[in-house]
Order: C-alpha cells, then sequence, then structure tokens
C-alpha cells in the first residue's frame, strides 16, 4: 500500500478512482482529478498504475491516499493462474470494502482493467454512486460486466459497440490533458520552406517494435528530395534506441530520438503529421489537438478495438489507417509520398476533425470530456438519487 496525507477528508467529498496500470486507463483518470482541486482523493490501482500516479501527485497540492492491489487476469486459460487471478480479486474485495467503510468516498470511478472489479463491486455493495468511464470504441469485458452494477456507463465514442442492452448510458467523451485542447484550438499549420515537415510516431506509452524497425525502414527509403524535406520525432524502445538514431544519420534525416517525451503535447504542437497507435488516449488526443494522423493499430488489442477506434477516424474522412498485418511496406510509402504531394489533405483533415469535435462537443453542452465529467460527479455526490438522462 502506498500511502500520502489525506487530511480534512471532512471538509471536502471524496472522489474514489480506481484503473488498471496502463496508460491508457491511468491517463484519462488524471485529466479528470486535474479539474477537481475541491475534492480528496482515494487511489486503488495496481503496481504499475502506483508509479504513475505517485509521480502525478508529487508536483501537486492535492489530499490522496494510492492502494495497490495486486490483480491479474481471470481470462488466463492456464487453470491455476486462473484460480490465482480469482484468489487476487477476492482478496482486492475484502480490502475495497474495508477502504469504503473507512475512507467514504461520496462518488467511486472506474476507468477499466481488472483492478477496477473489487472497487466497483464493493462500491455497489455499499452503495456509493459509481462511473465506470470506457475509453474505446467497443466496449471492454471488464467494463462490460461492471456497466450493469453500476449508475452510469460514460463513453468516449457516441456509437460503441456492444452497448445496445445497457442502460443509464451517458456520452462524456474521453478526458485528456487541456494542453492538447490548447493545441486544438489553433488553426493547422502548414510547413514552410524555412521549417521541415514535422512526423511525429509514437507507439502508445512504451513505444513499438513495428515502428523502430519497419516504419524506420520505410522513411529511410523514400525519395532523397523528401527527406530533406521532414524532421522526425520518434518514441522508440530503448533496445532499439541506437539503430533508429543511426539508420536516420545515416540517410541523412534530420531526426529526434528518445525513449519517452515528458511533455508528448509539445511535439503535437509542432508536427504536421503523426503516426501513432489507437488506444483510447491517443485518439482522443488526435480529436482534441485536430492533428492529421496515420493510425496504425495494434494488431493483437482485445476485440481488435484499436482498429475500431481508429475506424472513427476513416469513416469521418479524417484521418488514415494503415493495417501492418495486410498491407505491405510498399503501401505505406505509397501513403507517405501521396500525404506529401498533396499537402492539402493534411489541412483538409485537420479542419474535418475540428468540425467533428465541435459536434462532439454540443453533445456535451459545450463542455470538454473532464469538464462534463466532473461536473457529473459533483451532481452525484451533491444528489447521489438522482437520475441522469441519457445522451446516447
Amino acid at each position: 500500500m502506498k500511502t500520502s496525507n489525506i487530511k480534512n477528508c471532512n471538509r471536502k467529498k471524496i472522489l474514489m478512482v480506481v484503473a488498471g496500470g496502463t496508460g491508457g486507463h491511468i491517463y484519462p483518470s488524471l485529466s479528470l482529478i486535474n479539474k477537481m482541486n475541491n475534492y480528496n482523493f482515494i487511489i486503488i490501482t495496481d503496481q504499475r498504475g502506483g508509479k504513475y500516479y505517485e509521480n502525478f501527485f508529487e508536483k501537486k497540492s492535492l489530499n490522496f491516499k494510492i492502494f495497490t492491489h495486486k490483480v491479474s487476469s481471470p481470462s488466463n486459460k492456464n487453470l491455476i493462474q486462473k484460480i490465482i487471478s480469482l484468489l487476487q480479486i477476492s482478496i482486492s474485495l475484502i480490502k475495497s470494502l474495508f477502504i469504503i467503510l473507512f475512507k467514504k468516498p461520496d462518488v467511486v470511478i472506474g476507468f477499466g482493467g481488472y483492478p477496477t472489479i473489487a472497487p466497483m463491486i464493493s462500491s455497489k455493495i455499499c452503495s456509493i454512486p459509481s462511473i465506470i468511464h470506457e475509453q474505446n470504441a467497443i466496449i471492454g469485458r471488464v467494463n462490460k460486466l461492471l456497466s450493469k452494477i453500476s449508475n452510469i456507463l460514460a463513453l468516449s465514442f457516441v456509437d460503441t459497440k456492444k452497448v445496445e442492452n445497457i442502460k443509464n448510458i451517458i456520452f462524456t467523451g474521453n478526458p485528456v490533458r487541456r494542453e492538447f485542447e490548447e493545441i486544438g484550438r489553433v488553426n493547422y499549420i502548414k510547413s514552410t520552406s524555412n521549417k521541415p515537415f514535422t512526423i511525429l510516431i509514437y507507439g502508445g506509452s512504451l513505444g513499438a517494435s513495428y515502428f523502430s524497425k519497419q516504419l524506420t525502414s520505410i522513411i529511410c527509403q523514400l525519395p532523397e528530395k523528401i527527406r530533406k524535406e521532414i524532421k522526425i520525432i520518434q518514441q522508440v524502445r530503448l533496445e532499439d534506441l541506437k539503430t533508429v538514431r543511426n539508420k536516420y544519420k545515416t540517410h541523412k534525416i534530420e531526426a529526434e530520438i528518445s525513449t519517452f517525451f515528458q511533455n508528448i503535447y509539445d511535439k503535437f504542437e509542432t508536427a504536421h503529421l503523426i503516426i501513432t497507435r489507437s488506444g483510447g488516449s491517443t485518439v482522443a488526443e488526435i480529436l482534441a489537438s485536430c492533428k492529421p494522423a496515420i493510425f496504425v493499430p495494434l494488431p493483437n488489442s482485445l476485440d481488435n478495438h484499436q482498429y475500431e477506434n481508429a475506424k472513427f477516424f476513416e469513416t469521418n474522412d479524417c484521418g488514415w489507417i494503415f493495417d501492418q498485418i495486410n498491407n505491405s511496406k510498399s503501401d505505406f510509402e505509397r501513403l507517405l509520398k501521396d500525404i506529401f504531394k498533396n499537402k492539402h489533405k493534411l489541412f483538409k483533415a485537420s479542419q474535418k476533425i475540428r468540425k467533428l469535435s465541435q459536434t462532439l462537443s454540443n453533445l456535451r453542452k459545450s463542455k470538454t470530456p473532464s469538464d462534463y465529467l466532473s461536473d457529473l460527479i459533483s451532481e452525484m455526490s451533491n444528489n447521489p438519487k438522482k437520475r441522469i438522462n441519457n445522451l446516447c
């Protein structure tokens, strides 16, 4: 258990935030917490998530307490591992009940992942108002299960799949950091002759082998005229760092390579094109910043949710999808060449994202996802029995 100084809990309401330890679950919760300075916070996550939250709260003057529960997937085919997982969830359930009984949170919000199962069940047992938030275009298995016992299922996509029989659905969007929203307020800036055409490449929170190897090779094979014009900003895994740097240097391509960019929104701001995976947080950042992107969905993502996320942009004609399994390197090379030849497509894509973003904002009464969710939580904490009207 990780602890900090949660003080004066009697003066402020308490929000309990529960999330799995990946960036896709954690980042939306951090964006929400940033909007709720008038609350104290109870955090339940796993060991990976604990580090995210510790680093976040270290820079904040907020009252909080972090609990880490060890929970693995019960979907494991190995019988012994399945039994261990169910035992872990049972232990987490007991711990969560004690946390709720002693800390008395006013509202519980879950952002998905197996560590959310027990705390959300505990909130139901203790009659604490709860929200489960889904970040993807197809609802995850854990969130679908928990939506049956939560007061509200909050969606990031209006047309989220597999939610047909779920009641109390509301569209909130996916919270992102304020900096991405500020980028989206500025019109798309075209590249000029005295500044390089900047491509930001990153594969989610931990980089991607495909990007480091195949995509780097594709870019290095582009015509010399294009290579002279571009600058690459790329996130890579530590084991690929030296190789990728040397490749770009050999082909005389200006490049900024790192294993992690602390303030990725700074890179977003300078980018003319983004090439990325299509996890829930990533597509939300693209939507908020109105930056044109080529999405390369993770092939083995659960229920193919990354493809469904990216399809939202392709369907609205404001982004491109590249299938790394079914498409070839030459297909990607042709796509990049076409974009360079017709750069006006990037400006049009940015404008269409902005229009789409505004349409979605209107559904939230012109509020950002973070503002809308924080207002919803405040309403629930002030009047737990009030029914929230569906928006979907």
